[in-house]
């Protein structure tokens, strides 16, 4: 892949990993929950998710939801459904179930299950579909696909999103302290799950 090429696909990256979806409202979510660490196994399931996701356009869904677009239809329905029951529970949340100290942090949560969260929010990413789908064709020839170009592109992607979520978490993080009462923290779970909600019914009427 030539230097402007990659730069261009850099900046693309950059583009859709740092504007507002479900990836960015999950790190935030997990971040001011279960802290920068935790948070991490979050960061580094949506990047399993998002991996799986492009592999899967690169090598076949594309060409599949153009030939059958009721597929496409399907994956967004899905998406949309995720989204929106990981809204509702954390909507659901009760105070007594919130963990603020890191004793009650380290008997709720379960690494295995922030992970999977964090895989399913970018899989069913419809928003990331859309925008692979545009953007692959841009700098990867799908009838003569390349493995050095195919890993270049892919890690580029990985990477940028990798750190963005990072700093996402890492801000999250520094505002715990503002969220230290359990109230508080009670009512940013119902505004990330309101707006969890909000993105899936968007993505999927869109």
């Amino acid at each position: 892949m030539e230097l402007t090429v990659w730069l261009g696909l850099l900046a693309s990256a950059l583009f859709i990993s740092i504007s507002p979806g479900p990836g960015a409202i999950f790190s935030i979510s997990q971040g001011t929950q279960n802290g920068f660490k935790r948070a991490l196994i979050a960061v580094v399931g949506l990047q399993l998710g998002l991996m799986s996701q492009i592999v899967f356009l690169l090598f076949g869904l594309g060409i599949l939801i153009d030939q059958f677009p009721s597929v496409f239809i399907v994956i967004k329905i899905i998406g949309m459904a995720y989204l929106i029951i990981l809204g509702l529970m954390q909507w659901l949340k009760k105070i007594e179930q919130i963990a603020t100290t890191e004793n009650q942090l380290k008997g709720t949560f379960s690494p295995l299950k922030a992970l999977l969260q964090g895989f399913f929010v970018n899989l069913t990413n419809i928003k990331g579909t859309v925008f692979f789908l545009a953007l692959i064709p841009l700098f990867i020839d799908l009838t003569a696909l390349k493995l050095s170009t195919c890993l270049i592109f892919i890690s580029t992607l990985i990477v940028i999103d990798l750190l963005v979520m990072t700093g996402y978490v890492t801000l999250a993080e520094l505002s715990k302290s503002l969220l230290s009462d359990p109230k508080k923290i009670l009512w940013q779970n119902r505004l990330t799950g309101a707006t969890l909600i909000l993105v899936g019914l968007v993505m999927g009427t869109s």
